[in-house]
């Protein structure tokens, strides 16, 4: 009888114990794990959207959707003490193209950019056919914004509102053709700088939500050198786009 007694009394433990330890594993495996992860200051913006010209002279007309603009900034914010105001300062990357509509490209002449069809060029005299002609300007540009945010504790994750500028430095621009000779398709490139403004200046605006944004840019100044064109207008730009940020 306590033989009996004591073999019900040990597998009465054993029993206990794992209902113990299925409980422990049901209870760790239920609980939040925490994963560490970098805090990097500051953050990396990335801005999407479409460039235009403020006004044309009609042989400039550009294709909106075939005119793409591409920012890749690193910014780094100053908070207002513990307000919902911060100043971030950045710096980076810009690519800007435009896609005209007509069959033209710029061209030089003895230092004075102006406009031509293809079929007038040199270059293009056995042309078939085009697919697309176009500018594309690459800057260093540095972004100054003053923000707003609906939380003072958590600006990472509050809606924001921003406003400030860039000021950008060209470092290199080219006309770029896709077309058709003897049915052939090619690309002809021209790393020439046609007279484009070496600084661009202008007015920036943000609005969004944590990492997500809708923004704007216009430029002050003027797409071309002052008195460096010939029969053509000298636009202002602006651009539309949406931004994610990491970090």
């Amino acid at each position: 009888m306590k033989k009996a007694f004591l073999a019900l009394t040990l597998i009465g433990l054993a029993i206990s114990s794992m209902a113990q330890d299925n409980s422990t594993e049901s209870k760790e495996s239920t609980a939040y794990r925490y994963t560490p992860s970098p805090d990097f200051p500051g953050s990396l913006v990335i801005d999407y959207g479409l460039s235009y010209f403020d006004k044309n002279s009609g042989i400039m007309d550009t294709k909106a959707w075939k005119s793409p603009t591409f920012n890749m900034y690193y910014m780094y914010p100053f908070r207002m003490g513990a307000s919902r105001f911060s100043f971030n300062i950045g710096a980076g990357i810009g690519s800007e193209k435009y896609s005209f509509q007509n069959p033209i490209s710029l061209v030089d002449d003895n230092g004075i950019t102006s406009v031509d069809s293809l079929n007038n060029i040199p270059f293009f005299v056995n042309l078939t056919g085009y697919k697309k002609t176009q500018i594309v300007v690459n800057y260093f540009d540095i972004p100054i914004e003053f923000r707003v945010h609906s939380r003072k504790n958590d600006h990472k994750r509050s809606w924001f509102l921003a406003v400030g500028g860039k000021i950008g430095f060209r470092m290199a621009a080219k006309t770029k053709v896709i077309y058709e000779e003897f049915d052939s398709k090619k690309k002809y490139k021209s790393l020439y700088n046609y007279n484009i403004n070496p600084i661009r200046y202008g007015a920036l605006a943000r609005v969004g939500i944590g990492p997500f944004s809708f923004w704007g840019y216009y430029g002050f100044n003027q797409f071309f050198t002052d008195s460096k064109t010939s029969g053509i207008e000298n636009p202002n730009t602006f651009s539309l786009g949406i931004s994610l940020s990491t970090f």
